[in-house]
């Protein structure tokens, strides 16, 4: 996509046409990206350097822990570990607004508090009951609390495991609101009062919450099923989001107290209704889909909009970029889709937008859920069946090979550099949303490509966790 000679213009719906304030829009979106930047860079595997540091401060707690070894450290440390992990399950944080950390990287951190505030708990009350600290009768209150709190800790933790939360989310999701609050009233006559620090910032996070999505997101919903699919698409009107963000939503029909995280498969140039693009799995989804199939054409159903949430991990809002490689697997081509149709809105506007390029790897029937445009630079990767698709289109069959495709991108970025711009790097965004093992073939190509003449900046999305 070649670039417009006019007058540059704001390169998202986050900004106004007056340039003062646009300017200064951009300065802070700058600088934010400039501290936030350090903490996102990855530096093995998917880890990034904030966790690094935020699984290096735990380790040093872990530390002081065995160091000390008394009732005393070894109860703090629980209280600032498990403060940690309710802090972290807040959707709505200090990591959010001042470093663009965004939710889904912070239940990393919220799992891993609570796995260690789980061994400094049992540690706290292996040295309570061994030196006859918690038999005191000034403690007996404490001691059957502590017991209490940690029976609720360790179911909590079971119902948490992978198998039962990706399988089975009812069961998780039900399961840990109850030990959840049960867990809180034994804290509180544990004691614990670090620990209610963090609770009260949850607390307050769903107050807020609460109180703007039913004063103003929208609660109505058309649910339409793609026929021969197994996908769900959901369309509201008066959503407020930026492209590749997603929001929780809830049916009540099919489960008042059930959030799920679903990206936005729009763009807000699109118009104002706005679209989710759902493949039903589970027992939510499978209630989801029996709704849609018995609901007519039109038909409005209350849908609870809770975002919109999410942030990408390099900076397209700015000028850094004007190459773009987008690359999904299966329905992960919505987030992919929301950000591509951005950019090139923005090139129509006056971006330099130079290069862009989509690539999906689709079996049949999907590709008719989320419809694509030539503007997307769309190669389709057919990996099962046949399936009817735009004729602007690409289309290969087999599974895509995403070091072919990193390698003949780059020599695509290098043809549309001038000579004298061949001794500069070049940075290409590379955004991505499919399965792991494609995430990780992805991550080592864009390592083995980069070069000082091209360097491949890779952000992923991911809701696997």
């Amino acid at each position: 996509m070649s670039s417009v000679a006019q007058k540059k213009l704001p390169l998202n719906d986050r900004w106004t046409p007056n340039e003062d304030v646009a300017s200064a829009w951009r300065f802070g979106l700058r600088a934010r990206w400039v501290l936030a930047h350090p903490l996102q860079r990855v530096v093995f595997r998917s880890v990034t350097a904030g966790e690094v540091g935020y699984l290096g401060f735990l380790i040093s707690m872990f530390g002081v822990s065995v160091y000390k070894g008394d009732t005393k450290y070894s109860g703090k440390l629980a209280q600032i570990s498990l403060m940690l992990a309710f802090a972290t399950a807040a959707r709505n944080s200090p990591l959010t607004f001042l470093f663009g950390i965004p939710f889904e990287r912070r239940i990393f951190y919220h799992m891993k508090s609570a796995v260690l505030s789980n061994f400094f708990a049992i540690l706290h009350g292996y040295i309570a009951l061994t030196s006859g600290t918690a038999d005191k009768p000034e403690n007996y209150t404490r001691k059957w609390s502590g017991i209490g709190g940690g029976v609720c800790s360790a179911f909590l933790f079971l119902f948490s495991l992978p198998p039962i939360r990706r399988k089975v989310f009812d069961l998780f999701y039900s399961a840990h609101w109850v030990f959840f609050t049960a867990y809180i009233v034994f804290l509180m006559f544990h004691s614990a009062k670090l620990v209610m620090v963090g609770i009260g910032l949850w607390v307050a996070d769903v107050a807020i919450r609460s109180t703007y999505t039913s004063m103003f997101q929208p609660a109505k919903g058309a649910i339409r099923h793609i026929e021969g699919t197994d996908i769900v698409e959901v369309s509201m009107e008066g959503v407020k989001y930026l492209p590749g963000q997603y929001a929780f939503i809830a049916i009540p029909e099919i489960g008042s107290f059930q959030w799920h995280p679903i990206s936005f498969s729009t763009a807000p140039c699109e118009g104002t209704v706005a679209r989710f693009c759902i493949r039903c799995g589970g027992d939510w989804g499978e209630r989801l889909l029996a709704l849609a199939k018995d609901s007519k054409p039109g038909q409005q159903h209350k849908v609870l909009v809770d975002g919109a949430y999410g942030n990408t991990s390099i900076d397209i809002d700015s000028d850094k970029y004007k190459h773009f490689l987008f690359v999904a697997g299966g329905i992960g081509i919505t987030p992919m889709r929301s950000i591509a149709t951005a950019i090139a809105e923005q090139g129509r506007r006056g971006r330099s937008v130079q290069l862009l390029e989509t690539h999906w790897s689709v079996r049949d029937g999907v590709a008719t859920a989320v419809p694509m445009s030539a503007e997307h630079g769309l190669t389709m990767y057919r990996t099962r069946g046949e399936m009817e698709v735009d004729p602007v289109h690409k289309v290969k069959n087999g599974r895509m090979d995403v070091n072919e495709v990193v390698r003949e991108f780059k020599e695509k970025v290098e043809e549309t550099k001038g000579s004298m711009a061949k001794k500069v790097a070049t940075k290409v965004a590379v955004l991505f949303c499919g399965p792991f093992e494609m995430f990780t073939a992805l991550r080592l190509a864009c390592k083995e490509h980069s070069s000082s003449s091209v360097s491949f900046d890779l952000h992923t999305e991911t809701f696997e966790w």
